[in-house]
């Protein structure tokens, strides 16, 4: 019973909509630009990190323009939440305070750039309340107070949509998923696998959208999948039941096929092969009929996106769910 309070021009779209790629990696390996907690949310406190950022988000745009198809863009709060402010030295009212500059910046390039073509969609993002890979132990109660504070900036600003990205603790997921609810926003999950294919901890993807599903009623818009390689997201859809992968609507796929504890430790960075990325994320469109949001995370840029949309536009315009 996924919330009807806002129309999603890519539920309906009968081409798949773009999504950005790496914007974090490409700041800190590509612009030597330092982010604490890995966090993009401190920029917008600046002239000069507003800029940086803009500057990316206008990269993806062109490249939707070109292909004529529209993007789901992101607030750079992945870590915006009140449980991150004394991480990166800030106030629970700045964090906020940023939470509303994220919206701003994306609804003043929507006015400059969006086409009847190239709808743009402002996807409000949520993250991890710990480092998703060596903590978790959050709970429903701890996140969805985190979350609350949050979510009520964003759906002021005006957000279309929420994202909860990168989830491996379900805690995390289903409180989102429950204030996404009571503001009457549409949300989308996205978890995080390894390169085995599986949560960290095991669980499979079957196993927990079944499990966020039943306890949510449903309300999820769609799930997907992010932070690993095409590669091991293949591993992790070739075995799943078809009524799983019809709940899948978001792909955003490391262009390194390397694990996330290696990705953590590496000094340089990691941009793959794109052809080996597109190839691999080519066999994905096969298997997600309900697919309806591509892009790129760690390692990709406005190439990989690029070379998405050239690779795979024969396969781009998919049946319109009935």
């Amino acid at each position: 019973m996924a919330s009807q309070s806002k129309s999603l021009p890519h539920l309906t779209s009968s081409k798949l909509f773009l999504t950005e790629a790496g914007i974090e990696t490409t700041l800190i390996y590509k612009r030597n630009i330092h982010l604490p907690s890995f966090s993009t949310l401190p920029l917008l406190s600046t002239k000069e990190g507003t800029e940086a950022l803009v500057s990316i988000y206008r990269d993806y745009i062109n490249v939707a323009l070109a292909h004529s198809t529209g993007i789901v863009l992101e607030t750079r709060t992945w870590r915006g939440s009140p449980s991150w402010a004394s991480e990166l030295g800030l106030s629970i009212p700045q964090v906020l305070d940023l939470n509303r500059a994220a919206v701003n910046i994306l609804q003043d390039l929507r006015r400059e750039y969006q086409t009847p073509s190239t709808p743009i969609v402002i996807s409000g993002t949520l993250g991890t309340l710990r480092d998703a890979y060596k903590d978790s132990t959050i709970s429903f109660s701890q996140a969805q107070e985190n979350y609350r504070s949050q979510v009520q900036v964003l759906a002021e600003e005006g957000v279309d949509m929420l994202s909860i990205m990168t989830v491996t603790n379900l805690n995390e997921g289903i409180a989102a998923i429950t204030v996404a609810r009571e503001f009457n926003l549409p949300i989308h999950v996205s978890f995080s696998i390894e390169i085995d294919g599986r949560l960290r901890g095991g669980r499979t993807l079957d196993d927990v959208i079944r499990e966020v599903d039943r306890l949510t009623e449903n309300y999820t818009t769609y799930f997907g999948v992010n932070c690993a390689h095409p590669r091991h997201i293949m591993t992790a859809l070739r075995d799943l039941p078809k009524d799983v992968r019809l709940r899948i609507g978001s792909i955003r796929g490391n262009a390194s096929l390397k694990s996330h504890e290696e990705l953590d430790n590496t000094l340089v960075l990691d941009r793959g092969d794109v052809s080996v990325y597109v190839g691999e994320f080519y066999g994905l469109l096969n298997l997600l009929p309900e697919l309806k949001v591509v892009g790129g995370c760690c390692g990709t840029d406005e190439e990989h996106l690029e070379a998405l949309c050239l690779a795979t536009l024969p396969l781009w315009h998919v049946p319109v769910p009935e």
